[in-house]
């Protein structure tokens, strides 16, 4: 009865760790390398798919960080108004980092390939 249950899933038991680690930050380039050379399979091919996805997140987060670094000193000299812009960038940076993350979570567990606005153009680079 338990192996009907998963038999639907596109991913294999053993492969839960590398679908977590592929919207894990910089630790997506584990599942990304470690299935680089193994896409003719489905089931691999689907872990490979969300490490590059969750690899283009990382990488526009980090991006992202550098940018907001430099604008929110620039926006330091800028009293209160820039505090509050400064303060507000690195809120909106934590809620793509997170929110991608977490929605990755969802849909690469759900079975589903459901491409991020934005990022999975990012993504289709990494081929």
């Amino acid at each position: 009865m338990a192996d009907e249950v998963g038999a639907g899933k596109p991913y294999s038991d053993e492969d839960k760790i590398h679908l977590f680690l592929a919207y894990f930050g910089i630790f997506s380039l584990i599942p990304f390398f470690m299935f680089k050379d193994k896409r003719s399979d489905p089931q691999k091919e689907y872990v490979y798919w969300h490490a590059r996805q969750g690899l283009a997140l990382a990488l526009v987060v980090f991006v992202l960080c550098i940018v907001f670094m430099f604008g929110g000193f620039v926006l330091a000299f800028i009293p209160v108004v820039g505090w509050l812009l400064s303060c507000l960038m690195w809120v909106i940076l934590i809620v793509i980092a997170w929110g991608g993350a977490i929605m990755g979570w969802i849909k690469a567990f759900g079975g589903t390939k459901w491409e991020m606005p934005g990022i999975s153009k990012i993504a289709s680079m990494f081929n």
